[in-house]
């Protein structure tokens, strides 16, 4: 037999039993003077709020204090090329000298082998720090729909790294900090794409002379030993100013590398042009020795000519560290900028500019003093 209906009375019989229940409750809450919430007030619906946990790689640190970084990517990247990098033409992963139209001479770093390649004859602006490894944690990253600054009159949305750079300040200011960027051969910087930084067992020696070794099945670059404390100065930087939290194993390496590698001259001079352009340095480098213990890699002092002396000059083949074209030490500080085999020897012995010799083996400049 069917079950007959409840009536419409005895349905709001509960309903209006509940309702004189909660408005003496919440009469007597105003009588101790308790505040309501709007929400729980007759007539107020219930408020729909989004709540996100916030992830481990969130920033943390206040718009405010923010570098002041361009407002658009091609903004930074002139900015690096015409001010940081204009009379320092030269990358940093491989020592690559490129002309004012960004065009690489792969035979100044001992990469003739990547001619065939396309990208590998422009410069392109490197992110040390890789945008897609900060910005993947972001909303705005993984869900652009969800903004409508995002989404276009047509409805089409934009990608998450353009919409992050609309939407988030954070970002945005991380995606073009130039101590973030550095230029870079296009083919390396693509084989590189967003790999972590890392050691790589054995010598993966796949760019000719450049020790920029890639190993894609375990998504990790390992870059030569001259740049690597450039690289961990850089790593530090963006956590401490963006708060993109380091492991402690990557921590760990990124000091090892900083204390092999001190800050050369040049990356020196780097910090100071950075910083009158975005008004922050780089306390890594600035305050090398206080964090890490060391002395930053000062420019060595010119040499004091030798007295002329009374006998005749020899007529033997001068030796490596001699110097008769009078180069002074201090000046150059990479192989893209010696001219010749001769001289890379002379800035590395009598100079000390370690970062020339990377792989250690005594012999500058492998492009230059290597058949």
């Amino acid at each position: 037999m069917a079950q007959r209906p409840r009536s419409r009375t005895s349905r709001a019989f509960p309903k209006t039993i509940a309702g004189v229940i909660a408005a003496l409750v919440l009469a007597a809450l105003g009588a101790l003077g308790i505040q309501i919430p709007d929400w729980l007030k007759p007539g107020k619906p219930p408020a729909t709020t989004r709540v996100e946990r916030a992830p481990a790689t969130t920033p943390v640190t206040p718009p405010g204090d923010l570098p002041r970084t361009a407002s658009t990517f091609t903004g930074a990247k002139r900015a690096l090329y015409e001010q940081v990098y204009a009379d320092h033409r030269i990358t940093l992963y491989c020592g690559c000298r490129y002309d004012a139209n960004k065009q690489v001479d792969l035979a100044s770093c001992g990469l003739q082998s990547l001619t065939d390649k396309s990208r590998a004859q422009r410069i392109e602006a490197e992110h040390i720090f890789p945008a897609a490894q900060f910005g993947n944690f972001r909303s705005c990253w993984r869900t652009p729909k969800d903004f409508p600054e995002c989404v276009k009159s047509s409805g089409k949305t934009v990608s998450g790294r353009e919409c992050c750079q609309k939407v988030d300040p954070v970002f945005e200011a991380a995606h073009n900090d130039l101590f973030n960027l550095v230029p870079a051969v296009g083919e390396i910087n693509g084989q590189r794409s967003d790999y972590n930084w890392g050691m790589i067992p054995g010598e993966k020696r796949e760019f000719g002379a450049c020790n920029f070794e890639v190993d894609s099945s375990i998504r990790r670059v390992e870059p030569p030993e001259n740049i690597q404390g450039d690289i961990a100065r850089v790593m530090f930087y963006m956590e401490d100013t963006y708060g993109f939290r380091l492991s402690d194993q990557d921590r760990q390496l990124f000091t090892a590398w900083s204390r092999q590698d001190p800050p050369d001259a040049w990356e020196i001079e780097r910090a100071r042009r950075i910083m009158a352009i975005q008004g922050k340095g780089n306390k890594f480098v600035t305050q090398y020795a206080a964090l890490f213990g060391k002395t930053a890699t000062a420019p060595a002092p010119t040499p004091v000519p030798a007295p002329v002396p009374a006998a005749p000059v020899p007529t033997t083949p001068a030796p490596a560290t001699a110097n008769p074209a009078g180069w002074t030490c201090g000046t150059k500080t990479t192989c893209g900028q010696m001219t010749s085999c001769d001289e890379a020897k002379f800035y590395l012995n009598p100079c000390g500019v370690k970062r020339l010799d990377g792989d250690g083996d005594g012999v500058p400049c492998a492009s230059l003093c290597r058949p």
